[in-house]
This record gives C-alpha cells, structure tokens and sequence, in this order.
C-alpha cells in the first residue's frame, strides 16, 4: 500500500462531479479529505489516497483527464526561518508531532511526512513564521 497527499483544484464546472466517489469505487483508494475549499465558483482540496502504486497513478490520470488540476504535495507548510524564533508554540498545539524541537539545539523542525495541514501551527505562531503552501 502506498500513501500519497495531493492538492486538487477545481473550476467551477467540475464542483458537482463524484470525482472523489469515482477515486474510491474505480481505483479502489481510501481518500482522507484533509482539507477542502469547495463551493460554486470551484476551489480545492487537500487529500491523501492510499492504496495501490498503480491505482493512484491511474486516479491521477483520471483526475487529470476530467480537467482536475492535481498537485502532489511532500509539505503543507512552510517555516520562515527568518521570522522564527524558535519558541515552540507550534510543538504545543500540533495534534499529529508534526513539529518538534531538537533537544540539543532547541532549533524547532518541521516533519512533513507527519503533518495533516490541520493549520493550528499556522494559527498558534507567535511571530507568523509558519504558512500553508498551499
């Protein structure tokens, strides 16, 4: 099984379509909704598919094929380390240890592979160094 998250955008057309039914019933995928911004004028979504290898490339070409803009993602967000201070805000507030402090430099990181761009980093931030890429 493979797990991978992707940003899908859509124009307005495209926003009463089953395209997420479609991923499950026709490539057999699990799709975790992460975040979405949907409405009449068309938006987003933030989803991770899981199964297997070749059903997620043939549901991305699927997606592509019905006009979907699609993204892979490798990270939600971004860190500024200018602006950072380091304080650990967000290591508080992440559900998921998607950020932790290293014990000896107390230097915050960022770990994209856990992270479910629920944003309370972004909103807890102090100094505003933390932004969605998205």
């Amino acid at each position: 099984m493979a797990k991978k998250k992707f940003q899908l955008s859509f124009t307005p057309d495209l926003v009463n379509e089953p395209i997420t039914y479609r991923m499950v019933k026709d490539y057999d995928l699990q799709i975790n909704i992460l975040r979405a911004e949907v409405n009449d004028v068309g938006g987003k979504m933030l989803i991770e598919m899981q199964g297997k290898p070749d059903m997620i490339k043939k549901a991305v070409e699927y997606l592509k094929a019905s006009r979907v803009e699609v993204r892979e993602l490798k990270a939600y967000v971004k860190k500024d380390e200018d602006r950072c201070t380091h304080c650990g805000m967000c290591i508080s507030i992440c559900p998921v240890d998607a950020m932790c402090m290293d014990p000896d430099t107390k230097m915050v990181s960022y770990l994209p592979e856990k992270c479910i761009a629920c944003g309370t980093c972004i909103d807890a931030c102090p100094p505003g160094a933390i932004a969605f890429k998205i």
